[in-house]
């Protein structure tokens, strides 16, 4: 076509168009007003409400759910894996690092969205973890220690941009870098998607929970909490299919996160450990022994509640704050945990590795004692004592199911010794051996003071 006949028929075209509105110099278009700002409930800053409902929505690792399943977990590598000779040809090396969450859930109707996961550190020295959801918001997961060359784990509720969150299958693209690492490796052993829902939200009133809310008890003795809810009437309390009581406490940080002082409990296979305790009938009390933690103010408790008639629903009750774990006269309780933690603290190949627990009491001023141990079970291979408080084995990661094993022991006292108490770890496998876990073991000791 002649060029003079092509720009004869563009003036033409346009002539035929309505005019557009004049602009000032540099102006841009507003957007449509449904999607020009974020709904004014949306929550965008970290801190996440600390009660009412929320929707769960698990990872499947299913084909159906848009998850073609590679290797038997889910499993993310550094870009240059696929490039060497020595992995390139692993199943785990497939792996894309993608997940893939539905959920039917209308995101305009919901106040906040966060990912909960369950996180195996990875190879030592993998660094910048991270994930982008749905191609919008890049989040960098919390430093575990693995980029310092530490055995870790990690359970973190990581608050999302709800504009980052869609109706429908959300795609969760999880990276790492190599840092110091041979192969920059983690897994992510669990994910779950969980959206908050106002009170008034449809889904609750269909599930006949819109009315529905709940607070704990707290009843405080000397060397116990007994936590009960409260607050429900019997016809509701009869659609409860379990209680969860977690605490707010100095203690053994069984879950890795770097303080003693947490929110104590984590998920294994989904399952919570480590916490306060759970019950599957009513009345829905526990009660929570304190004799072996330290005397401390700012105790705080929330139970989160599962129903019959809504599975994928959960309910967070408000925080129960100002409790108060009392001194004892004369006698005194202390976490004890390893004057260093090594770093690669795992056996393998008949190598094995050691640390010291400093105590500065006299074992005859021992009226208790407990070995706190998270563990990563590789399997110890031929080896049948392979960790050594002292001398004496304890069963902290018994098996080879590659899973996080948290677990507590009596000690008797006589085993223990003011100074240096030592902890061994021996494995003869030839790859994956045990892994002692972030922070390490810690002894728990209640002793009489003078």
């Amino acid at each position: 076509m002649p060029v003079a006949l092509l720009i004869l028929l563009c003036f033409q075209l346009a002539a035929l168009l309505p005019p557009l509105a004049a602009q000032p110099s540099g102006a841009v278009l507003p957007p449509p007003a449904l999607v020009s700002t974020p709904p004014s409930s949306a929550i965008f800053a970290t801190s996440q409400p600390t009660s009412g409902f929320w929707r769960e929505h698990w990872f499947v690792r299913e084909l159906e759910h848009g998850n073609p399943p590679v290797s038997s977990r889910f499993r993310v590598n550094d870009p240059f894996a696929a490039f060497q000779k020595s992995y390139k040809d692993r199943k785990e090396v497939f792996a894309n690092g993608t997940m893939q969450i539905k959920s039917a859930t209308d995101v305009t109707t919901v106040r906040a969205a966060e990912i909960y996961l369950e996180v195996w550190g990875g190879h030592a020295g993998t660094a910048n973890k991270r994930f982008t959801v749905n191609g919008r918001s890049t989040y960098d997961l919390p430093d575990d220690g693995t980029a310092a060359h530490l055995c870790a784990h990690q359970y973190p509720s990581v608050a999302l941009r709800i504009t980052d969150v869609i109706r429908g299958f959300n795609a969760f693209q999880f990276a790492c870098d190599r840092g110091t690492s041979f192969w920059g490796h983690f897994i992510v052993e669990e994910a779950c998607l969980r959206l908050e829902l106002p009170q008034d939200h449809a889904e609750l009133t269909k599930a006949g929970l819109a009315r529905w809310a709940a607070r704990l008890d707290a009843q405080v003795t000397a060397e116990a909490i007994t936590l009960s809810l409260a607050g429900v009437e019997a016809e509701a309390l009869a659609d409860v299919v379990s209680v969860e009581f977690f605490g707010c406490y100095e203690g053994f940080d069984e879950c890795g996160a770097g303080s003693g002082r947490q929110w104590h409990g984590f998920t294994r296979r989904r399952e919570s450990l480590g916490h306060l305790g759970t019950v599957v009938a009513a009345p829905f009390r526990v009660k929570w022994d304190t004799s072996m933690l330290p005397a401390q103010p700012g105790v705080a408790v929330r139970a989160v509640v599962r129903f019959k008639s809504a599975p994928d629903l959960i309910y967070r009750t408000p925080v129960r704050e100002g409790l108060e774990i009392a001194a004892r006269p004369g006698v005194a309780v202390g976490v004890f945990g390893l004057q260093e933690l090594p770093s690669r603290f795992w056996s393998r190949a008949n190598r094995p590795k050691s640390a010291v627990i400093p105590l500065p009491m006299e074992p005859a001023q021992i009226e208790r004692a407990e070995l706190h141990t998270t563990a990563w079970a590789g399997g110890p291979g031929e080896v049948k004592e392979y960790f050594k408080l002292n001398g004496r084995h304890f069963a902290v990661a018994d098996g080879s199911d590659h899973r996080t094993h948290y677990t507590v022991f009596p000690v008797e006292a006589a085993l223990l010794r003011r100074g240096d108490n030592t902890v061994e770890v021996l494995s003869d496998t030839v790859h994956h051996g045990i892994e002692i876990l972030k922070p390490g073991p810690a002894l728990v000791v209640r002793y009489r003071t003078p």
